[in-house]
């Protein structure tokens, strides 16, 4: 063999050699930059959930943030309630019944609200429900909130309708029965 052939063949190797550590480099920092890029993305993910967060949140009063679902649902609730003292009133049945039904069968009645509006809430918010550990503190939170804005606007029904019973015994009674119709017209306005 010749020696300037051997030469040649040497100095091809150490270029393929040099060109081989040089796109091995290329090659590391292409993954360095590959995984820079994913966390990028990653980090871009997480920055776009947090601001659809913040988007949905109308006031923060303290560690409690109101959403735009919360006030659409207290909407929908008083407008339900409203409807349903509406139609109590027009049949002028709260008050009367108050002063003839005892309090057995008012309790009655308000056991029975409280049982259909829950069974209503936990079909609704099913799958909500399917992840949490304090399903019955969900319901009864959501409960309570209907059944306050109902209790608030069949007062003001009455008072509104000009139906206010003069003894407090008398409107605790009617504020009770009627807020089966309130009730019932805010489950199905804010469930439906």
């Amino acid at each position: 063999m010749e020696p300037g052939i051997s030469k040649s063949k040497s100095k091809t190797e150490r270029e393929v050699e040099k060109l081989s550590h040089v796109i091995s480099r290329v090659e590391k920092i292409e993954s360095h930059l590959e995984a820079a890029v994913d966390r990028e993305e990653k980090e871009i993910v997480h920055i776009q959930k947090n601001e659809k967060e913040i988007e949905k949140t109308v006031k923060l009063l303290g560690k409690v943030a109101i959403k735009r679902d919360h006030l659409l649902e207290f909407a929908r609730g008083v407008a339900g309630a409203f409807f349903g003292v509406g139609l109590g009133q027009i049949f002028g049945v709260s008050v009367k019944l108050a002063a003839t039904l005892p309090w057995f069968n008012i309790i009655g009645i308000l056991l029975f609200i409280f049982i259909l509006v829950g069974i209503l809430i936990y079909r609704k918010d099913m799958d909500i429900l399917k992840n949490k550990h304090d399903r019955l503190q969900h319901i009864a939170k959501r409960l309570f909130a209907l059944y306050a804005i109902a209790i608030i606007v069949q007062l003001i029904g009455l008072f509104l309708f000009n139906d206010l019973p003069s003894s407090l015994v008398l409107l605790l009674k009617a504020l009770i029965i009627g807020s089966f119709a309130s009730m019932s017209a805010a489950a199905a306005f804010t469930l439906f």
